[in-house]
């Protein structure tokens, strides 16, 4: 009876140890399952930015037919905003690749 005791003991402890692998293991994989859905959302903003921009440039085209006026005056205007845009989209890149080594290391 003894013995059975210990080797129920040990095999509880055994599978306390496996128990506790497997929910390190698990909480790992949630860890980089939320690194990747960071990594989407910012690649989503990037998408939407980048649809803007096109938007944003088709309009310009049409205005840009009107005038001569109204063409340096969406020109100055376009310039700034695609700056802003595309500085924006460089700071998701770079959190991307952040996102990236963090999963990695994960």
């Amino acid at each position: 009876m003894g013995d059975d005791l210990m080797g129920l003991n040990r095999e509880i402890e055994r599978l306390r140890g496996e128990l506790e692998h497997y929910r390190k293991m698990v909480s790992g994989y949630e860890n980089v399952l939320k690194l990747n859905e960071m990594e989407l959302d910012n690649a989503q903003k990037i998408i939407s930015m980048y649809e803007n921009i096109v938007e944003y440039a088709r309009g310009e085209l049409m205005l840009a037919t009107e005038t001569a006026r109204a063409q340096e005056s969406v020109s100055q205007l376009s310039r700034a905003e695609l700056m802003d845009a595309f500085a924006r989209i460089a700071d998701l890149e770079e959190q991307n690749r952040l996102l990236r080594e963090r999963r990695r290391d994960a």
